[in-house]
């Protein structure tokens, strides 16, 4: 759920790390399992986390002079501090039509100056402190995040409160990112993977604004000023949509101090925009994109839920079972371990706030094709039909438990988990909870999810490759 881009990426790489994130925003499938494929059990059984307990009890604290609230994480182990947080309802689908890709731009200009510091001295100064710092924008929030020692942590909070409240804009620095976030549109559609994921956003969401390019439209983007990117930092970065996770090495009574130095002159209210929930007709329709490649890669998508959802762990188990267990996964099995017909296939929850999903996707050679997909529905209707096994459920259930504790490894991760347990109100006991959550779930509780989810006549399919060898359909 997380998407990060740190300080660190020199701004010519930013462009293939938002180009990235515009096919994993899409989605499609997993771009990742395309190239590399690994056994994540593999990874859980040589983790030495696997064992611990973190017990750490997560705090709701109140800064002294905004009351603005956060969630603290306290961790004395090292003396690294780390601070995510996120404006709720001011990601991508809530840019306004004619200012499509906005955001993003911001995103990306708010660690290219600020104050009277221009790009190159803010950069410098991040860089000679070993400050990470960074923004992104999905299509629901956009967030930030910031991890410094206590060394220099104050040095940190200064640039951070200077980047959020008052950018600078300079011409040079949006015209360069302008000239970026143009190449990665170019770029974009040369790729199958990127005009794959623009087609499934717009065959899935159709004129929902979920279906539009993460990185913008190009006219708008040439045509964006100063004055439209001020307008947008004053509407949408404020108090009011604010959430706050922190974690490390700071006191409760930091925290709040820390708090209010980094945000509390920040606007107490902004124009939050609320997008509709989007409109969807599973009905099993799919969209060939015939374009000359060596593999036919594919992307599928059925109804989800969301994560406040009551079914959400059985269904959140069942997609594990089915597609999300890597190598171990029924899907993995049967068309990759017993038949050899692809590098990888893999299904995953997709929690987008107005259109939650379940979705997957494999890529195979034209030949193969057919016979893959005869797989994944064959696969999705013995789940719906057939449920799974104790002894499926079971293990599912133990993997899931134990390689709960990787996510502690770094403190930025935990920082992101915090603000997350706030956004979809799982509580102060979450950490606690997780694996209880998990533990309780019963085997009838996960077949009657699979039944009413997996339903192969309900798939949404959107491929794109060469469709005239070998008689593909």
């Amino acid at each position: 759920m997380t998407r990060r881009y740190y300080h660190k990426t020199r701004s010519y790489d930013w462009l293939w790390w938002l180009l990235l994130a515009a096919l994993v925003v899409y989605g499609g499938w997993r771009l990742y399992n395309h190239w590399f494929v690994f056994n994540p059990r593999t990874v859980l059984e040589n983790a030495t986390l696997k064992e611990k307990s973190f017990d750490t009890e997560v705090k709701e604290i109140t800064s002294p002079k905004a009351k603005i609230k956060a969630y603290l994480f306290q961790d004395k182990t090292n003396p690294i501090i780390s601070i995510s947080f996120l404006f709720k309802n001011a990601g991508l689908s809530t840019d306004e039509s004619s200012e499509s890709g906005i955001s993003t731009m911001v995103a990306s200009l708010l660690t290219e100056g600020a104050g009277n510091l221009d790009s190159q001295a803010f950069k410098e100064l991040l860089e000679q402190k070993a400050i990470g710092m960074g923004f992104s924008v999905d299509m629901d929030d956009f967030s930030g995040h910031l991890l410094t020692t206590r060394e220099n942590m104050n040095t940190a909070f200064k640039l951070l409160k200077l980047a959020l409240t008052k950018p600078r804009f300079d011409a040079e620095d949006v015209q360069r990112t302008k000239a970026q976030m143009l190449t990665a549109l170019k770029r974009q559609v040369e790729h199958p993977s990127g005009i794959l994921a623009l087609a499934a956003a717009k065959e899935i969401f159709g004129e929902h604004p979920y279906a539009r390019n993460p990185i913008g439209d190009a006219k708008v983007i040439r045509n964006i000023s100063k004055a439209q990117l001020q307008e947008f930092v004053k509407n949408h970065i404020s108090r009011s949509n604010l959430m706050i996770g922190i974690a490390g090495d700071v006191s409760e009574e930091e925290a709040g101090q820390i708090v209010d130095k980094i945000f509390a002159d920040l606007p107490e209210n902004g124009r939050i925009v609320f997008v509709r929930e989007a409109e969807i007709n599973f009905d099993g329709r799919v969209k060939n994109i015939n374009q000359p490649s060596a593999q036919i890669i594919s992307s599928f998508a059925v109804k989800g839920i969301n994560r406040q959802h009551p079914d959400f762990y059985p269904l959140y188990i069942a997609n594990h079972i089915l597609g999300g267990a890597g190598l171990n996964s029924r899907l993995s099995v049967a068309a990759r371990e017993n038949e050899g017909l692809t590098y990888g296939i893999d299904t995953y929850l997709s929690m987008q706030d107005k259109a939650p999903l379940i979705r997957g996707g494999f890529s195979a050679t034209p030949e193969n094709f057919n016979r893959v997909v005869e797989i994944v529905k064959k696969q999705w209707a013995k789940m719906a039909q057939k449920g799974v096994e104790e002894e499926e459920l079971d293990e599912a259930k133990d993997y899931l438990i134990a390689s709960y504790n990787l996510r502690f490894a770094s403190i930025d991760t935990i920082s992101s988990i915090l603000v997350y347990m706030q956004k979809d109100n799982l509580g102060l006991d979450f950490l606690q909870k997780r694996n209880d959550y998990v533990r309780q779930v019963l085997l009838e509780d996960v077949n009657r999810v699979a039944k009413e989810y997996f339903k192969p006549e309900q798939m949404i399919f959107v491929n794109i490759g060469s469709f005239e060898k070998q008689g593909v359909k």
